[in-house]
C-alpha cells in the first residue's frame, strides 16, 4: 500500500472507530446511570418504568453487540482487523513519517522518545484485549442469546449469567481498553489524541429532576 492510500485508509479507519467507540461506551454509561437512578430516583423512574424498561433492555443488547462486533477476532472491521491493517502497514508508521506527515523539525517534542511499533507489540495489544473479563461473555452473549437463542441459555438465564458475566469493571476496563488502543496508534499516525467522555451524560438527570419537580409541583 502507497503512502497516500495508507494514510486516507488510516484516517477513514480512526473515524468510524471513534464513532463506534463512543456508541459503546455511551452505551454503558447512560444503561448504568438507569440501573443507578433505580436506587436513589426510583420514584421518578415509576413514573414511565414501561419506557425506562425497554430503555434498559434495549441499551444492554447494544452493550453486548457492539461489544462484540469491536472485538471480533474475525470481524472484517473492529480492533483485530484494525490492528491487521496496521500490522501490515507499520513502515507508515515510525518516527519518520510521523515527523514527514506533520512537518515537524529536528528535535520536536513530538518526535521524543517514541517506541517503534513492532509486530510484537501489536501482538500485545491483541493479548491484552484476549484477556479481558468481557472478551469471553461478549461472545457467549452474542452468539447463545443476543444474536441467536441458545436452547440451554434460553431457559437457563442464572447458567447465562454465571457463563457470561457483565460487571461495571469489565465493561469500563474494556471501553478504556478500546479508547487508549486507538489513540496510541492514532499518536503515532499525525499526534491526534481523542476524549472518551460521554457527552450530555447529565441529560438524564435533568429528565429526572424535571419529572420529580413536576410531580411536587401536581401534588401542591
Amino acid at each position: 500500500m502507497r503512502r497516500e492510500e495508507f494514510e486516507q485508509h488510516f484516517f477513514d479507519y480512526r473515524k468510524y472507530l471513534r464513532e463506534e467507540i463512543h456508541r459503546f461506551r455511551d452505551c454503558v454509561a447512560v444503561y448504568r446511570q438507569i440501573q443507578e437512578c433505580k436506587e436513589d430516583r426510583l420514584e421518578a423512574i415509576n413514573q414511565a418504568p414501561a419506557f425506562f424498561g425497554v430503555v434498559e433492555g434495549a441499551l444492554f443488547t447494544s452493550i453486548v453487540l457492539w461489544g462484540d462486533k469491536l472485538f471480533d477476532e474475525k470481524g472484517e472491521r473492529g480492533l483485530f482487523n484494525f490492528l491487521t491493517f496496521v500490522e501490515q502497514n507499520k513502515k507508515w508508521l515510525t518516527t519518520a513519517e510521523l515527523q514527514h506527515r506533520k512537518g515537524y523539525p529536528d528535535g520536536h517534542w513530538m518526535l521524543e522518545g517514541r517506541i517503534p511499533i513492532t509486530a510484537e507489540s501489536i501482538e500485545q495489544d491483541r493479548q491484552k484485549i484476549r484477556s479481558l473479563e468481557a472478551f469471553k461473555s461478549f461472545r457467549i452473549r452474542r452468539d447463545k442469546f443476543h444474536g441467536h437463542f441458545d436452547k440451554e441459555y434460553f431457559f437457563d438465564r442464572q447458567k447465562l449469567h454465571s457463563d457470561a458475566p457483565i460487571r461495571w469493571g469489565a465493561l469500563e476496563e474494556a471501553g478504556n481498553i478500546m479508547g487508549a488502543m486507538l489513540n496510541n496508534y492514532s499518536t503515532d499516525f499525525d499526534g491526534a489524541l481523542f476524549a472518551w467522555d460521554t457527552l450530555n451524560i447529565d441529560d438524564l438527570d435533568v429528565l429526572l429532576r424535571n419529572a420529580r419537580y413536576g410531580t411536587q409541583t401536581n401534588a401542591d
